[in-house]
């Protein structure tokens, strides 16, 4: 048997997100719509490979999020490949919404979702007189400009350990809902490419050691009340207190939330 890691970047537009849904046997060599990302790689490596396998990510990324960082692995049986005829080959075969930065031999005790270490994610307010028509698919127009410093103290609230079960999507199935969130912070500043386009972005930086479904966006959701200033940037505290769903903000839009790394 022969283990790789594979260093995915993804628009997820396109996608279901990243989990595969169940199909009829053969699914492999059939084309569907709205596919998830995983099955997309798993079709492609199919094709280079003629095995059929499973593809391992670090975590699930739901409909429509993104990642530049996004960690998988699998396992051949047949014979070994080289790593860099994987990545050209892949790549060929895989569409432009989805390509492969890495392809690297790993150890078989290497996973990609249970060996990880650290993740980080960003979700991005487009702040501006209007929606940057290029952008507007991987960020969320805010048409009201945002006080960053109550947001900044906001997320403050959520570094260290707490149980993050209200910030968890409602019919998620049970499970542990503590986790640790080592940095967290909001940041804005120019959109670098075009060089002149009056568009500023409102980054919304988490970096844990593990999220809940639908954390980040629910976090994002509450960020955007009190940067309008329609809550207090206590409100935090006040929903890790009271441990009620309904005490969270809007689940934001998948759209602008980015899965940036993964350390392991």
């Amino acid at each position: 048997m022969w283990k790789y890691s594979l260093l995915i970047s993804y628009a997820g537009s396109d996608f279901c997100g990243w989990q595969k849904q169940k199909r009829p046997l053969g699914f492999l060599t059939q084309s569907v719509e709205k596919a998830s990302i995983q099955e997309t790689i798993e079709k492609a490596i199919f094709r280079m490979t003629e095995e059929e396998l499973s593809v391992v990510g670090s975590g699930r990324t739901d409909s429509g999020v993104h990642a530049v960082g996004q960690v998988a692995h699998f396992i051949l049986r047949k014979k070994s490949w080289d790593p860099q005829i994987l990545l050209r080959g892949l790549n060929g075969l895989l569409p432009s919404s989805i390509q492969i930065l890495r392809v690297e031999s790993v150890a078989l005790d290497f996973h990609a979702q249970r060996s990880a270490t650290q993740k980080q994610y960003s979700y991005y307010f487009q702040q501006g007189p209007c929606a940057l028509p290029h952008l507007e698919p991987f960020s969320w127009w805010i048409r009201k400009e945002l006080d960053i410093k109550s947001m900044s103290e906001a997320i403050g609230y959520l570094v260290g350990e707490h149980d993050f079960k209200p910030f968890q999507s409602s019919g998620s199935k049970p499970g542990p809902t503590v986790r640790r969130i080592l940095e967290a912070d909001v940041t804005h500043g120019g959109v670098g490419f075009p060089l002149a386009c009056p568009l500023d972005l409102v980054r919304v930086r988490v970096l844990g050691t593990g999220f809940l479904k639908q954390m980040v966006r629910g976090i994002a959701g509450t960020l955007l009340q009190v940067g309008e200033g329609r809550r207090p940037p206590s409100c935090m505290v006040e929903i890790l207190r009271s441990q009620n769903r309904s005490e969270v903000g809007p689940t934001a839009p998948g759209r602008a939330l980015w899965l940036e790394q993964v350390w392991y």
